[in-house]
């Protein structure tokens, strides 16, 4: 299987467990199976497209942990394998298609 990977980043905030609101920047990357050689540049789009409708916005609940964006990424942009990143902090999420 050929996968293209494509990067793109975006802040929002969330609740921490205590209640808290506060809030982080996510980069994410998300891998596309490419068997027909499409241009990166489609997927960089679709990925783009999802994660701007949560920039500088506060995420719903059941989107407040980094494995939950993973796989709402993931659906929404039928990849096969997203992860989820906050580099500051050095925290991963990793969601993969069944």
């Amino acid at each position: 299987m050929l996968l293209t990977g494509v990067t793109a980043s975006f802040c929002a905030a969330h609740r921490s467990p205590e209640g808290v609101v506060h809030g982080h920047s996510y980069r994410v990357t998300a891998w596309f199976p490419n068997e027909e050689r499409k241009d990166a540049r489609c997927f960089k789009a679709a990925l783009q497209a999802i994660l701007t409708v949560w920039d500088h916005k506060t995420l719903p609940e059941e989107m407040e942990w980094g494995e939950d964006i993973a796989s709402a990424v993931g659906t929404l942009a039928n990849c096969v394998e997203v992860l989820v990143e906050r580099p500051l902090e050095g925290f991963h999420a990793k969601w993969r298609a069944a």
